[in-house]
């Protein structure tokens, strides 16, 4: 065979073949440093070129973002727009960390001391505690176990990246990373319910980990001791150490956010002995110490005998109310805060695990106060409108964007739940809260024109309302305490909703929607809540004591409420008929304003009031003022014409005269009442 064929059978040599026997030389020492160094060089090309490429890369992806159901109506980048709108808030918000840990963990929390880069070394720990350093940063992600790092860069990545440790025998276990920037995070839930009791869990976020985080991952890490998970936003850093099976809050979280979308936040880390078992008790009183000494008026909650509050069962039967969640929709007045969920407390049937405190802005005394009785909290940016019309309607824009972006974030948290109930931060509950709805829900489910039932009865004073057993219709929203159901909220409030900002008020829109649909509302003789509240963004000193003060509240744990069959629109409206015929017309020679129109007894009264058609209110807004009920914009709590009330032990029944009601049983010798200071208006068809 010649020299020429047997090349061609061995082939073609190599790039590396033919650098490596150059000029046919042989292979020296100065030829294999230089190709050392030719492949060094092309490693740190690609070094660079992808540095360059991930500082170029979330600028890419913000083009291109992809679509999220984030559990409310707020995109990650839209979030921190308004949050770059809020001002103060952001800084705020950057320091928001776990406001009541002891002085050595809220240095590390905001600490550049700790955050080095490198595990901590010689460290000394108490015995049956742990060293636990854990970092989180844009670029980086860090954990070491005693001064040995158990989660190196290699195996981190963007999302959330999550280290198990057995304490006991101080190994760490299983090391995960969750894109939750594009994934859900459903792997990690998974991973997360499984775990053994007592495990600590080290979880520490890289680049953005919060875009498609959902509810059910969020309330997973937050039965693990977490209390900021639900604020993690676009970019944040955040770093938690929590434990399985742990029942109230872990002290070991941090959270730090950038001023805006662009830009990122520094890096937080936590460096702590970690004790095997985490003290709850001892983390609770140290909690409550430091949050006694930063905020003042908070008395019997902050002596020393004060202790949490254990929830009550309620005596007979396993509640529907119980499971029902209940939405507070708060702002930033921890004491009204800690006043609502006292008296949660003490209302038989009450879960705490079902109370979610929504909260407008970043301020730390609501978040402490939650804290202190282990409520989980969760926070938006602040609301601003800048609508010419803020003034009139006073920061309406506000509350209402709360409201909606609190209702679908509760939706999504609790996709399966059939009702939830909606509170403020300033409303007290009745012992018999729980128990009063229980009775309502069979009513509710049956009665397809009713939207909701609430807890409030505007009309509620003292001196007109008596019988906690009573329930009335009316086709005027209350709010102020109320349960609604899923249906109606997807149906008929949701669609609706007005977008932000035109100056609208919450409940103004509620009544718009309702009245135009025909759909009607359950309520008390005996309200079962009470507004506290005397400052706020509608009420001062003054409003309340002429409205507030005086209502009356429900004492007992149990009442058995009466003719609730009789609720529905015909059944209801055939009531007030018989009720409207049978009771005794009062003098309507004398005036309504007069101390003495009404006596004390316990009769069943009607009063007529003037109409020039059945859809006419102002005689009886006018005679609801002489009566000291509330008299503010209409008359509320009516129902075809018809407001039922008690005043001064009797039942009245306040009726228009061109109401089929009020046709049929007037008497022919009696003249509708018309209050004078109205009735030149009337006549000027004003």
């Amino acid at each position: 065979m010649t020299k020429a064929r047997r090349l061609r059978l061995r082939g073609p040599k190599s790039r590396l073949e033919r650098f490596l026997t150059w000029k046919k030389g042989p292979l020296t020492t100065e030829r294999l440093a230089i190709f050392l160094i030719i492949v060094l060089c092309y490693i740190n090309a690609q070094m660079i070129l992808a540095i360059y490429n991930e500082n170029n890369y979330i600028e890419q992806e913000e083009n291109n973002l992809p679509h999220i159901d984030l559990g409310f109506d707020v995109n990650p980048i839209a979030q921190h727009e308004a949050d770059k709108e809020a001002g103060k808030e952001d800084s705020e918000r950057q320091v928001a960390m776990l406001p009541v840990l002891s002085e050595e963990i809220a240095t590390h929390v905001e600490g550049d001391p700790v955050i080095t880069g490198l595990c901590p070394s010689q460290v000394t720990c108490p015995e049956n505690h742990v060293h636990i350093y854990a970092e989180s940063g844009p670029r980086k992600a860090k954990v070491c176990l005693n001064g040995n790092e158990v989660l190196p860069a290699w195996k981190t990545g963007r999302g959330i990246n999550l280290v198990v440790i057995n304490s006991e025998r101080v190994t760490a276990g299983s090391v995960h990373n969750f894109d939750t920037y594009q994934n859900p995070g459903t792997d990690m839930v998974d991973i997360l319910k499984n775990l053994n009791d007592d495990r600590l869990v080290v979880m520490v976020a890289q680049d953005e980990a919060s875009a498609a985080l959902s509810a059910e991952a969020k309330l997973t890490i937050e039965k693990l001791g977490s209390t900021l998970i639900h604020d993690l936003g676009w970019r944040d850093s955040w770093a938690f150490i929590g434990q399985v099976g742990i029942t109230s809050v872990s002290p070991y979280e941090a959270l730090k956010s950038s001023l805006d979308s662009s830009t990122w936040p520094d890096p937080v880390a936590i460096s702590q002995c970690i004790p095997n078992k985490i003290d709850e008790e001892e983390v609770l009183a140290s909690s409550r110490k430091e949050f006694c000494a930063t905020y003042d008026n908070y008395g019997e909650f902050c002596k020393k005998t004060w202790t949490v509050p254990q929830p009550i069962a309620h005596p007979e039967e396993q509640l529907m109310t119980s499971t029902f969640p209940i939405a507070i929709i708060a702002g930033d007045r921890g004491s009204y805060l800690r006043q609502v969920l006292s008296a949660f407390f003490k209302a038989p049937g009450f879960v705490p695990e079902n109370v979610i405190v929504f909260q407008d802005g970043y301020g730390l005394e609501t978040f402490a106060v939650a804290r202190q009785f282990g409520i989980r909290l969760v926070r938006f940016p602040k609301t601003d409108s800048k609508n010419h019309k803020e003034d009139t309607f006073n920061h309406a824009d506000h509350i209402a964007t709360n409201y909606k972006r609190s209702l679908d974030a509760l939706w999504s948290m609790y996709p399966n739940s059939e009702f939830v109930f909606i509170m403020e931060d300033d409303l007290i509950v009745s012992p018999d809260f729980f128990d009063y709805f229980n009775q309502l829900v069979p009513v509710l489910r049956a009665d397809k024109t009713l939207f909701s039932a609430s807890a409030w009865n505007d009309n509620g004073y003292g001196h007109s309302a008596k019988d906690p057993t009573m329930v009335y219709r009316t086709e005027f929203f209350p709010g102020l305490g109320w349960l609604m159901s899923k249906k109606y909220w997807l149906e008929v409030v949701e669609p609706s909703w007005p977008k932000c900002c035109q100056g609208y008020s919450w409940d103004l829109f509620m009544r718009d929607v309702l009245k135009g649909r025909g759909l009607d509302t359950l309520y008390p003789d005996v309200s079962r809540t009470y507004h506290i509240g005397k400052t706020g963004a509608n009420v001062f000193n003054q409003f309340f004591n002429g409205y507030f003060r005086e209502h009356a509240l429900a004492k007992d744990s149990h009442y058995k409420l009466e003719g609730l069959e009789k609720l529905g629109p015909k059944s209801y409206s055939d009531l007030l008929a018989d009720l409207i015929s049978r009771a005794k017309t009062v003098d309507h020679e004398e005036d309504p304003c007069d101390q003495h129109f009404i006596s004390e007894g316990e009769d069943l009264l009607v009063l007529y009031y003037y109409q020039r058609d059945s859809r006419e209110s102002k005689q009886a807004l006018a005679i609801a003022g002489c009566l000291n009920l509330w008299n503010v914009d209409k008359v509320r709590g009516m129902f075809n014409g018809v407001l039922r009330t008690h005043y001064r032990g009797n039942q009245l029944l306040i009726v228009g005269s061109m109401t089929k009601y009020g046709k049929k049983y007037m008497p022919s010798n009696v003249k509708p009442i018309r209050i004078a200071k109205y009735k030149d208006e009337l006549d000027a068809g004003q």
